[in-house]
């Protein structure tokens, strides 16, 4: 009863769960929450702070010792730093550096917020010395992009959205956090509950629900194919699900109780079917449940056997092209989705691009795998229905049209740039491939053929989804190149402009600046520091900025203002500038109106002294550079506009001539002024030489041709490798899951020779070509660092060489302007961006000072590398550092006062060479690498799976020769030998065949004569068993009427006739026997026709008494074609041994049945109550001379069997011993 009621059990706990779920969800207590993440809070911090004491603490034993340097901190887990005085004397971390007002003030521990973020400050005196320790809480950036995040980094409280308070008496109500002792340190302003934290309970309720609601309609599915109901199984499964699925999409489930990031739409968002990744992977699993019950439906059905029987001619092609269609519809789903996945989704799945994983791209790929699988069972019921309808062998006419289609439609749809088209040559060619290949039995009689097809439709597969890529690149690609030529055409920011007059307003009403500004001979960094940090930022990140400040009096500040004055600077300025639409906006136009976008603007002051200070903004639009993350790094991601690629190049033309270019392409050269007049560049662009070229027109006969190189086959092949190996290693594994879930005891590995072969041979290719391509790579890898290293310490030799000329400029403070412009001279000479320390490990002069002033890294050397340069004396050191997340190699030289070739002298400086795109350099090299050895891996494995189907058919042609052979091999008929020219142990088994043949033939001549011989006495004892029955009362009744002559008895003439009776009566006993066993060795010729079975059988049973007939819904009119008189005999035979069968003690109880098994079929049944049959005599009841009755001749079944069965029919029986036997004849119905 339970286990009747099981699917009923489980829905009402799904139901349970659900509404568990909803209500927890409602219920739950956000006070509990937040105290639950301020108690876990305080632990991570008390941990850490205790840490950082312990480091204090022995660092400050060292000191006393006067064992001070920078390698003694390298010990420290948080930045820590040494004053003596305010001097700094040594740092463990180059990322920030303290306030000067933490040396001075007297505290033990506190929150510190600086401009590199939040940090606890553990401050401890020792002697004449101040050590400072930092234990990082919140990392700010003041921007958010791909490689920095706020709050990110190596803070405790990283990913939290938290604010970080000192005060507890004005903050008495927030949460707070104390040191480890007890000591107040901080409170927490919106601090929100941990999401997870806070929604475990209802997620697992959801999950568990889902679940038990998946098991109760399987449950139940199961139960109702179990009893012959397979539309009401597939029903109970999908609708369920589909209905489940549409309420999780209408109440935005699980999104709506947790905001895990594998449903959040910010990662992946294509439609409202898959607003999500998670998303994307339930409407994986669900259409692979579609796929998978329709597979069982179809298998169910036997839809092949109905469509071979479609006649030839029209409706056959008509069906094969309804086929053909069908799979050409289901491959352009496949590449809409694989395009949409690409396109929709934050991740880059082109290998080509990046070689990158993560969680979600493997969720992704596996999302991918899944839809792939459910794709590819519809592409295996639409080759069925083909291959069923498609029956004769191919013509090489119709080999030759379907070849020449495929030919035909594919190049045009590459050349056209038409996917459809693409995907109907590729249609095409699989089915002209299907075709020669001969796979007819996919799957079924022969394995290795359903590997092959699998493969086969792997790589077709593969095939879209690297087309999907491609037509992405494509598109990303015309709309980067039409975005990038757009921002050049375009000489106004009107955005900008607006966003720099409302700042503008705001920096002339400052208090700060208005107080500032008044003292003319204060240090104005603040003034400037505040300008670009909090009145610049965001927007205007992708511009360079430069602030001048001029007295009341119009006369610069300070040095970094320049010389000339204010109206000089104004009239110089202006004398290129052109008024924009907004007041006291300029925009400066250079000689090429190509080049980059620079405003200005002046704006006013008043002071608090009563004058009017000057401010000048000069903003200047950033250079794109193709190959650098630097920009990206320095702009906020809502506003940094990617390029379209690498090794991008562009140029711009006035009038058709060339005016300005960018980039590695000649443009004279390579690029003719004519084809600007080709329209095609306008609108899909031009492939000329490998590279494409984009032209974009604008104003002023003004036009901006962008290049790029073209997406190359190898590319193509690239991304056709991934996603055919991810398919195969996706596919082999739920293969394997359910080879092995199905057969748990590993029978499943009894396949054929021939399977085997291609299994073993498949598995040694694999691992050989994993082995050699992981060697490879490994190899490559470390030989492309190495040369990379050899390169940065080439560039690094150059660069040091160079500033030893001017190692005077290093001690003088007053040079900073002279050493900044030779740290740039040297910096385009090497083609590198360098720092220059001085000799305590200090920034004096940058080439890319954005870094510093972003607050990335401080003005502080890396201490590593002073422990190795100063401590140790090494030439040069090369250390990996990060900025954000950016991780790039920084290469560090001293600079001594005398040869530095020598080794010998004081270190007046070092230069720190940073290789920004290091990481991206090698990245770019290990896709190139990776590419490569994917393109190779594939084309191989494809070559050596060819070459492993060609071996294993040679292999076992001659095992499927002697298969045949053996198959045919008779003692009645012909054996022929095999003819196999080889001495391998294939020719030793054929050798031994037809040895076996010679000896077969001899004893069957000699097995045939003794047959014969036996069969003569055995039929010679038969007769004469069966002859002497009528003979002996014939003898008596002859000997009685003698007897009867000799007295002459009264009652002779009676007597005469009672015995002539009995001997007419067994003499026709003698006619039935001969007629019997001269039916048995010469049948009569069969004379077939069209007969209503039902009612042959029924003329039959109108002959015996207790006989049953039933016929079955249909079966009345169900027509066979055989011989009448052998149906009528057999059917008389059937019926009065199953009335003879039956005890007398028993009333006799037979029925005969017609029914329809199966379309096509007739099946007719005659069953009895009688003995049954014993077990020993059942492999005997068709043989000839066989009867367990005492009157039997034992030839009537033997006689019906064969007539049966040179019908085209069978006959078979079923019994129960004390209970009745059943006999069953199949016959096929008549056609038409």
């Amino acid at each position: 009863m339970t286990k009747r009621l099981l699917p009923l059990i489980l829905l009402l706990l799904a139901i349970g769960c659900f509404i568990g779920a909803y209500l927890s969800n409602q219920l739950t207590a956000p006070g509990v929450l937040v105290r639950t993440d301020v108690a876990r809070l305080q632990q991570t911090l008390s941990e850490a702070e205790r840490r950082a004491e312990q480091d204090v603490e022995t660092l400050a034993v060292q000191l006393l010792r006067g064992q001070g340097s920078f390698a003694t901190l390298q010990a420290c887990k948080y930045p820590t730093f040494v004053f003596r005085g305010a001097e700094l004397l040594y740092w463990s971390d180059h990322t920030m550096r303290p306030e000067p007002t933490n040396v001075a003030q007297p505290f033990r521990d506190k929150l510190v917020d600086m401009r590199f973020g939040s940090f606890l400050a553990i401050r401890r005196p020792v002697g004449k010395f101040v050590i400072l320790a930092y234990v990082p809480l919140r990392r700010q950036y003041g921007i958010t992009n791909r490689y920095l995040k706020e709050g990110g980094g190596r803070g405790l409280f990283r990913g939290l959205d938290v604010e970080l308070v000192a005060g507890a008496e004005k903050n008495g109500s927030l949460p707070r956090l104390y040191s480890h002792d007890g000591h107040y340190l901080f409170s927490l302003r919106s601090l929100q509950p941990n999401p997870v934290t806070g929604k475990y309970l209802p997620l697992s309720l959801l999950l568990l629900g889902t679940g038990l609601y998946v098991a109760a309609w399987l449950t139940l599915a199961r139960r109702l194919f179990g009893r012959g109901k397979p539309w009401a199984g597939a029903a109970a499964v999908v609708l369920p699900l589909l209905l489940f699925r549409a309420v999780l999409l209408h109440y935005n489930l699980p999104f709506a109780f947790i905001e895990l990031p594998l449903f959040d739409p910010k990662l992946y968002a294509a439609s409202w079917v898959s607003p999500s990744l998670g998303d994307l992977l339930i409407n994986a699993v669900l259409l692979l449940v579609l796929a998978w019950y329709a597979l069982l439906l179809f298998r169910r059905y036997g839809v092949v056997r109905y469509l071979r029987r479609v006649p030839a001619g029209p409706p056959r092609l008509v069906a094969a092209g309804a086929a053909c269609l069908t799979f050409f519809g289901l491959l352009l789903l496949l590449y809409h989705f694989y395009l949409s996945s690409v396109s929709n989704s934050q991740l880059v799945l082109d290998v080509t691009q990046s070689i990158q994983f993560s969680g979600f791209k493997l969720l992704l790929g596996l999302a991918v795998v899944l839809h792939t699988g459910s794709y590819l069972i519809g592409f295996w019921l639409c080759t069925q229905l083909y291959l069923a309808v498609v029956r004769d062998e191919p013509q090489p006419v119709q080999l030759l049209l379907l070849g020449a289609s495929a030919l035909l439609v594919l190049p045009v749809g590459l050349t056209l740039g038409q996917m459809p088209v693409v995907l109907l040559g590729l249609t095409l060619g699989f089915f002209l491939v299907l075709r020669i290949a001969g796979l007819r039995q996919l799957a079924g009689v022969l394995p290795f053929q359903g590997v092959v097809f699998l493969f086969l439709m792997l790589g077709l597969s593969a095939g879209v989804g690297s087309l999907a890529l491609y037509q992405n690149f494509r598109e990303q690609l015309i709309q980067g190149k039409q975005r990038l030529a757009g921002n050049l055409l375009v000489d106004n920011d009107q955005q900008g402009e607006f966003l720099l007059v409302e700042r503008a307003h705001d920096i002339a009403a400052d208090p700060l600046f208005r107080t500032r500004l008044a003292n003319g001979f204060a240090n104005q960094d603040v003034v400037r520091q505040k300008i670009k940090k909090y009145y610049l930022r965001g927007y205007f990140d992708k511009y360079e900025v430069r602030v001048a400040l001029f007295d009341g009096k119009g006369q610069p500040m300070n040095d970094a203002d320049g010389v000339l004055s204010l109206a000089a600077t104004r009239a110089q300025l202006l004398r290129q500038a052109v008024p924009t639409d907004l007041p006291d906006l300029y925009l400066l136009h250079n000689a090429n109106s190509f080049d980059s976008r620079r405003y200005l603007t002046f704006v006013p002051v008043p002071t608090v002294a009563g004058t009017t200070a000057t401010v000048l903004l000069e903003l200047t639009l950033k250079k794109l550079t193709a190959n650098s993350v630097v920009p990206e790094l320095l702009v906020d991601q809502k506003y940094f506009q990617s390029g379209p690629g690498n090794d991008l190049s562009y140029a711009g033309y006035e009038n058709g001539r060339l005016v300005y270019s960018e980039g590695d392409f000649d443009y004279v050269n390579e690029l003719p002024a004519s084809l600007l007049r080709d329209a095609r560049l306008y609108s899909t662009g031009l492939t000329l030489g490998g590279v494409h070229h984009l032209g974009v027109k604008g104003p002023q006969q003004r036009t901006v041709v962008v290049t790029t190189p073209t997406y190359a086959a190898a590319e193509w092949l690239a991304n056709f490798s991934f996603w055919f190996l991810l398919h195969l290693l996706g596919g082999g594994f739920l293969g394997l899951l359910l080879l092995l879930l199905r057969n748990p005891r590993r029978r499943w590995f009894r396949t054929t020779f021939s399977a085997k072969i291609q299994v073993f041979m498949t598995v040694g290719i694999l691992a050989t070509l994993l082995v050699v391509s992981l060697a490879t790579a490994s190899l490559f890898t470390d030989t492309y660092k190495l040369d990379l290293r050899r390169s940065y310490e080439r560039r690094g030799k150059l660069a040091q060489e160079s500033l030893l000329r001017f190692r005077s400029l290093l001690a003088d403070s007053t040079s900073r302007g002279r050493l900044g412009e030779v740290a740039e001279n040297v910096s385009t000479l090497t083609e590198t961006d360098l720092n220059l320390y001085d000799a305590r490990g200090e920034l004096l002069v940058s080439s890319q000072p954005l870094i510093f002033e972003a607050n990335l890294i401080s003005n502080l050397m890396n201490p590593e590398a002073v422990v190795a340069l100063a401590e140790r004396g090494q030439p040069r050191i090369l250390l990996t550092e990060r900025a954000g997340s950016l991780s790039f190699n920084t290469l560090y030289l001293p600079l001594r006062a005398t040869s530095a070739a020598t080794g010998a002298g004081k270190v007046v400086g070092y230069v720190g060479i940073p290789f920004f795109d290091s990481q991206k350099d090698l990245n770019t090299k290990l896709t190139e690498l990776t590419t490569t050895i994917l393109n190779i891996f594939t084309v191989m494995f494809i070559l050596f799976l060819g070459l492993t189907f060609v071996a294993t058919r040679v292999l076992t042609r001659p095992l499927k020769l002697i298969t045949e052979k053996l198959r045919h091999t008779t003692l009645t008929g012909n054996n022929e030998p095999l003819n196999y020219e080889s001495n391998d142990e294939l020719g030793l088994l054929v050798r031994e065949y037809n040895t076996m043949l010679h000896k077969l033939e001899d004893s069957k001549q000699e097995l045939a004569m003794q047959e014969k011989e036996a069969a003569w006495r055995e039929m010679a004892r038969q007769v004469a068993h069966e002859i002497k029955n009528p003979l002996t009362p014939m003898k008596l009744s002859l000997q009685f009427l003698q007897r009867a002559l000799a007295e002459k008895r009264g009652n002779l003439e009676e007597m005469i006739g009672r015995i002539s009776q009995t001997l007419i009566t067994q003499i026709d006993v003698l006619t039935d026997i001969a007629t019997s066993f001269s039916n048995f060795t010469n049948l009569p010729a069969m004379r077939p026709e069209r007969l209503t079975i039902a009612q042959v059988l029924r003329r039959c049973v109108a002959l015996h008494q207790h006989v049953q007939l039933e016929v079955a819904p249909g079966a009345e009119e169900a027509v066979v074609f055989a011989d009448e008189n052998l149906l009528v005999r057999t059917f008389n035979n059937l019926l009065l041994n199953a009335l003879q069968a039956i005890p007398k003690d028993r009333v006799a109880d037979v029925h005969a049945r017609v029914e329809l098994p199966q379309p096509g079929t007739v099946r007719i049944s005659i069953q009895d109550n009688g003995s049954g049959i014993d077990e020993d005599v059942r492999d005997k009841v068709f043989r000839p001379n066989f009867t367990t009755k005492e009157t039997g001749s034992g030839i009537g079944l033997a006689v019906a069997k064969r007539g049966i069965e040179s019908a085209g029919g069978k006959v078979w029986f079923e019994t129960i011993v004390g209970e009745g036997t059943t006999f069953f004849i199949e016959l096929p119905q008549a056609p038409g």
